[in-house]
């Protein structure tokens, strides 16, 4: 049975792509109802949805207004959406949601070599917990629940990577900081692509996707190859600033230490994706199509690199 009547939580970032995606299908039509945070102050509009505001801490209303939804697809922003995930989880056991997608789109957390970066003697906060998450759903799969997971898992977000928008990279400043001499090879996604994996994955035989975390990948490529992308997109020289993954590793967890969460966090999915561990090369991921539903193609790394140049106004 097809997944048809979907609740989709949240409407930025990732959603504001995922969502008419989802929209536009029309084999199979999906019937949407996007839930929103009643503290919005405008609710979005989205042709052909539902849009309904919500707060999240409200378990019962959560529950009904997931009845009869065959599944939850999360795309709540930020680290709330570890608190959220929980929240519609719980909202799709009591409701007997078959499926629920969780908002991780990152890397593989749960390659050995991200664990260990995000397990440390002092816990993370709740919001920014990923790794124990992750396992929550991953043990769905042992507890014969109503619902089951897909987590869709598409590494670097590379299209925003490139533009500059979470450090290391700076086209605007001719600047890249180079982890480990850039030579690592790590696969990554722009959001257009990771929208439609989404898509296919909700089109696919849900026995192939039922509790499992799917790898998609747009391109593989290096940070030097990138930067030699920059330099001749633009005829410019870069400045390479040299880094080792134990200088990281430090600043990391200085970060931890003064309680600056977000900065840590941002730093450990900088080692993770370009120290070569592992958890960011998911060279399987460029295998996905979906079972023939992917229909959004891969673009070079070139072309992304362009694109988000001149999304920037660098050319």
């Amino acid at each position: 049975m097809p997944f048809i009547r979907l609740v989709v939580a949240g409407t930025g970032g990732l959603a504001k792509l995922a969502i008419p995606a989802i929209l536009s299908s029309t084999q199979p039509k999906f019937e949407v109802t996007i839930l929103t945070r009643k503290t919005s102050s405008t609710p979005p509009s989205f042709p052909g949805a539902k849009v309904v505001q919500v707060d999240y801490s409200d378990h019962a209303e959560l529950v009904r207004l997931s009845a009869g939804a065959d599944a939850i697809v999360s795309l709540v922003n930020g680290g709330i959406s570890r608190i959220v995930d929980r929240q519609l989880l719980a909202a799709a056991q009591e409701a007997g949601v078959r499926r629920i997608f969780p908002s991780e789109y990152s890397l593989e957390i749960l390659h050995p070599s991200a664990q260990s970066l995000l397990t440390l003697d002092k816990p993370w906060p709740d919001n920014l917990a990923v790794v124990p998450l992750a396992k929550e759903f991953v043990d769905l799969a042992n507890k014969g629940g109503p619902t089951s997971f897909t987590t869709i898992v598409p590494s670097a977000f590379i299209d925003e990577w490139v533009k500059g928008s979470f450090a290391l990279f700076e086209p605007k400043n001719n600047k890249v900081t180079v982890l480990d001499g850039g030579d690592h090879p790590f696969t990554g996604s722009s959001l257009p692509f990771i929208a439609g994996c989404l898509v296919a994955a909700l089109k696919m035989d849900e026995e192939k996707t039922k509790n499992k975390r799917l790898h998609v990948s747009e391109v593989r490529t290096t940070v030097n190859e990138i930067i030699r992308l920059y330099e001749k997109i633009t005829g410019r020289g870069f400045e390479r600033v040299p880094i080792t993954t134990q200088e990281l590793t430090e600043q990391r967890n200085r970060y931890f230490v003064d309680g600056q969460s977000f900065p840590a966090i941002l730093t450990t999915i900088q080692i993770a994706a370009f120290g070569g561990g592992g958890a960011g090369d998911l060279e399987d991921g460029l295998q996905f199509d979906g079972d023939g539903f992917l229909d959004v193609k891969r673009k070079s790394i070139e072309q992304l690199v362009r694109d988000g140049l001149e999304k920037i106004g660098v050319v």
